[in-house]
């Protein structure tokens, strides 16, 4: 029997990207969930706050597999914790209960955020989720750390369907002219594209407990600014500057991952061939044509 895998906030950063993934090299049964627009005529519309009306309809799906891209991102969390405790934090813990309920297994998405950045040296699984605003209390209360279900931790670039985004790539491919790039802001996460091939791996692969996603490197927002200018070749100046010391590096400790996550030169060299290659899914964005 084909596994059947629900991927929620399917119209999101991550959402679109895990779906879209899943749908060209699996043959798995899918369904989407999201809030207010389709991903596709099939794209189940509902509003996670209406708790029984949403947990009754994944019961309905009886999914294998239910894959949590929903969030409340930090402007979000920042201007409405209410809101944020329950998606960020109460959420995951219920879909949790749902899936032991439907013997089903949930992965979750969670955060680099739930990290200070002030530890000097980079982050384990283990280490204390010291962040301090809403957003990274709320992620850090929401992971799902047992031996059932799995909780992915990482940082994403990648592109977005909506336009106003808070990602960092989308806002790159908004700037005109001159943009600031920081050097002591140090970064180790991947591609959305990553990340979704990474969800396949969990979905075929028993692995449960908390993951660290992530190449095991890492790279300053200044040289990521610079391979997004190389590979999008958009025309503007980026100026290398100090700005705060942010050092959230993160590593795999694990390293169960029966593949190489790619360098990062290859990773946004791979996210922004997709782009081109599906110029009518991401209109938003002017990619250069392809040396």
């Amino acid at each position: 029997m084909k596994k059947k895998v629900l991927v929620l906030g399917s119209t999101g950063l991550i959402g679109h990207q895990i779906y879209n993934y899943l749908k060209l090299n699996s043959d798995y049964e899918l369904f989407n969930m999201s809030y207010r627009k389709k991903l596709q005529d099939d794209t189940i519309l509902v509003d996670v706050r209406d708790e029984n009306n949403f947990l009754n309809i994944i019961k309905s799906l009886k999914p294998d597999y239910i894959v949590n891209c929903i969030g409340i991102l930090i402007n979000g969390a920042n201007e409405n914790p209410e809101n944020a405790i329950f998606i960020n934090a109460y959420m995951p813990h219920r879909l949790a209960r749902l899936a032991g309920e439907l013997d089903a297994k949930l992965i979750h998405i969670s955060t680099d955020c739930v990290f200070s950045g002030n530890k000097k040296e980079p982050y384990v699984e283990s280490d204390e989720k010291d962040g301090k605003d809403t957003y990274a209390k709320t992620k850090g209360l929401g992971e799902i750390i047992d031996d059932k279900h799995l909780t992915l931790r990482t940082s994403v670039v990648g592109p977005e369907l909506k336009e106003d985004g808070e990602e960092l790539f989308h806002w790159f491919m908004n700037q005109k002219g001159t943009i600031n790039g920081f050097t002591k802001a140090i970064w180790s996460g991947v591609t959305t594209l990553e990340l979704a091939k990474a969800v396949k791996w969990a979905v075929e692969n028993d692995i449960t407990g908390l993951y660290h996603i992530t190449n095991n490197d890492s790279i300053n927002k200044y040289e990521l600014l610079n391979l997004f200018k190389k590979y999008t070749q958009k025309n503007i100046e980026i100026v290398a500057v100090d700005g705060k010391q942010v050092d959230k590096n993160f590593v795999d400790t694990r390293k169960e991952i029966n593949y190489k996550i790619p360098s990062y030169e290859m990773m946004i060299r791979d996210m922004v061939d997709l782009i081109r290659e599906n110029k009518n899914y991401y209109k938003q964005y002017d990619i250069g044509l392809k040396d």
